[in-house]
């Protein structure tokens, strides 16, 4: 198994939205804030994405996104289901897709209310290492 490498997020305040990449065990995700509240609509839409590189060789059936805020969410919609978080800086969703040992997931939008400002803080995709069919 290979040892986790903590990610650098680098700011750059001449970008509108940045992008937030991270890895986890077996997942880098990628997530940027591509729609901002304007007249009429009121929500925050997050684009994410996964990759599953499992070393081990090992399929996956259920993954949570972990998604860090730098202001508290209010939870709107997504692909998957919430599981916790809401209202909070960090929220939890859990997905079930169907992962081969390398495999890539286009997860969506995650549909948050907040406050002006917003912007990603942190992401991480976990594994359950089982896909329920291998």
């Amino acid at each position: 198994m290979k040892n986790y490498v903590k990610p650098v997020v680098l700011a750059n305040e001449e970008l509108a939205e940045g992008v937030y990449a991270a890895s986890g065990d077996c997942y880098t995700v990628t997530g940027y804030i591509h729609q901002s509240p304007e007249l009429g609509r009121g929500d925050y839409r997050v684009q994410f994405n996964g990759v599953h590189n499992a070393a081990d060789g090992h399929h996956s059936g259920e993954q949570v996104l972990i998604i860090s805020f730098n202001l508290p969410v209010v939870y709107k919609d997504s692909n998957g289901t919430l599981v916790g978080g809401d209202g909070t800086n960090t929220i939890s969703i859990k997905y079930n897709y169907h992962n081969n040992q390398t495999d890539n997931i286009g997860l969506g939008d995650v549909i948050v209310e907040a406050d002006q400002g917003l912007a990603l803080a942190g992401a991480i995709l976990t594994c359950n290492h089982d896909c329920g069919q291998h």
